[in-house]
């Protein structure tokens, strides 16, 4: 076996790994080992380690095991679309939605150390103004006898400290510029320059030299940098079914095997769970208020597809001078997250997502050169909820729940087509083949995205802030018990969330030493 067959094993870049323990205790157990999880565990085990020095407490994360993909796969950010539906993805999939021309459509959600950042497309969006505003409002203290915080606290108190944990956040992560494009995105980006109104560029990426960044290197950092702060880190590969609760306290972590661990007086749980684990968690362990669940949204995009006379794009096995290229200088085709480029229309109504290839069928399908504009909207009103069997989660993603985003999104399709003939990018391109250049009415676009519009891999909303959560993350009326992760999100990001939830795992760090 080759090396580039290889399984990636990371046991070896993180702090030690040790068995579950019986007791849990003098310490915080951060359920999760996605980017909030460890990005808060990094965060903790530093401001920690510096206010106690050596009586510091001990951080666990708890991940569950499994999830070995092929290293390439991992690895190259142009193959990040083969690891969906696979080991390292839990594949979930929504209830038909009769909106959707009674589609189920799949969410891929991560599995393993790094959560979905092993499976996404790296891209590093920072938050706009309106998410630091929605968020700030949101974790804004209500006065308390027992409230440790500044007294001065409020909405723009709450928004420069999010701006502080954001630069410290990409002080962490460092995400990296674009090392390569591909000529229809460049093409792109030179068409819409100063001809249309918006902001449009290649995206910052997760990466490190051209490959895949998850937070798991940000504990490999710490390990290089801080080696006492990252030796209060300990990683429990075990799988949570639930908690035990009594009278308002957590006392116990359930395994899925049957078997118990206690949670001392002295030790606090965190849920970095995700949207869809983290109300499963709350439910299973007995939690009873109606909003878990609730408030689901997420991004549905629309493909807007064209043929053009240029090569086909594909993330097969390169030739030898691109694999050198990649290997030595991080650069070529290889380097390509395929989601390469995109923005926001004037108004952030909008977001654009460009990639050389027809988003629908790759990378399946190569065989016809393509590139794809896909456009969503960036603060959709509809909600969606989670519900549970004894034995099954049921997402009910809500899509056009609210008519206002089904208008919306058909306004973003003429928008784009608007774009490209205003830029002059079509005399670039071949024909529209989706929605298809036939289709102009109303209702044979809307039927179009009914059929093709996809999850845009942002689910969020289902332990919102100010409902589940209160502004100390801590789940309502739980004392020790809190939630860091997409479900806290009670309004869609503007863009991708990645960039806000690593800002908000730091936030949550910061806060949570403070008290």
């Amino acid at each position: 076996m080759n090396s580039s067959q290889r399984t990636v094993s990371i046991a070896d870049s993180i702090p030690t790994e040790v068995d579950r323990p019986d007791e849990f205790s003098n310490g915080m157990v951060i359920l999760g080992g996605g980017l909030c999880g460890l990005l808060l565990a990094h965060e903790l085990a530093s401001l920690l380690g510096t206010r106690f020095g050596a009586a510091a407490p001990r951080i666990w994360v708890i991940e569950s095991p499994g999830g070995e993909v092929p290293a390439r796969d991992q690895q190259r950010p142009v193959r990040w679309l083969r690891l969906l539906g696979g080991e390292a993805d839990y594949q979930f999939r929504t209830q038909p939605a009769e909106a959707l021309a009674g589609r189920s459509i799949p969410w891929p959600r991560g599995r393993g150390l790094g959560g979905s950042g092993r499976i996404n497309s790296m891209i590093w969006f920072p938050p706009t103004a309106a998410d630091l505003r929605s968020l700030a409002t949101s974790l804004v203290p209500k006065p308390q006898s027992n409230d440790n915080r500044l007294s001065g606290d409020s909405p723009t108190d709450a928004e420069q400290q999010l701006q502080r944990a954001f630069d410290r956040a990409q002080e962490i992560i460092r995400p990296e510029q674009t090392r390569w494009l591909s000529p229809t995105s460049e093409a792109f980006l030179k068409a819409v320059s100063g001809r249309v109104s918006g902001n449009f560029a290649a995206y910052d990426r997760l990466n490190r030299n051209g490959r895949r960044w998850t937070a798991v290197d940000a504990i490999a950092d710490l390990c290089q940098s801080n080696a006492v702060a990252a030796n209060r880190i300990r990683v429990v590969r075990a799988e949570v079914s639930s908690l035990e609760i009594k009278d308002r306290v957590v006392t116990g972590i359930r395994w899925s095997d049957g078997q118990t661990s206690r949670i001392a007086n002295d030790a606090e749980v965190v849920s970095s769970l995700g949207a869809i684990a983290s109300p499963t968690l709350l439910h299973r362990s007995g939690l009873t208020n109606p909003q878990i669940g609730e408030n689901l949204h997420d991004h549905l995009i629309m493909p807007v597809v064209h043929s053009h006379d240029g090569q086909a794009f594909s993330d097969s096995t390169p030739d030898m001078t691109a694999l050198a290229q990649w290997q030595h200088a991080g650069g070529g085709s290889i380097a390509c997250n395929v989601a390469e480029c995109g923005g926001l229309d004037e108004t952030h109504c909008w977001q654009l997502h460009v990639t050389p290839t027809d988003y629908l069928r790759f990378p399946n399908d190569t065989r016809r050169p393509a590139m794809t504009i896909g456009v969503n909207l960036t603060r959709p009103l509809s909600r969606g909820r989670i519900d549970w069997t004894s034995d099954e989660t049921l997402i009910d993603a809500g899509y056009w729940n609210d008519d206002r985003d089904r208008l919306g999104l058909l306004e973003g399709v003429r928008w784009v087509r608007e774009l490209v003939k205003q830029s002059g990018f079509d005399r670039q391109l071949r024909s529209e083949m989706i929605p298809g250049a036939k289709r102009q009415t109303d209702v044979a676009i809307t039927a179009a995205m009914a059929r093709y519009s996809q999850t845009l891999y942002h689910p969020a909303g289902t332990c919102a802030l100010g409902s589940v959560v209160d502004s100390n993350f801590r789940v309502a009326g739980i004392a020790n018990l809190r939630v860091v992760d997409a479900s806290l999100l009670p309004e869609p990001t503007t863009g991708n969330p990645t960039a806000t939830l690593a800002m908000l795992a730091c936030y949550a760090a910061k806060q949570l030493v403070r008290e």
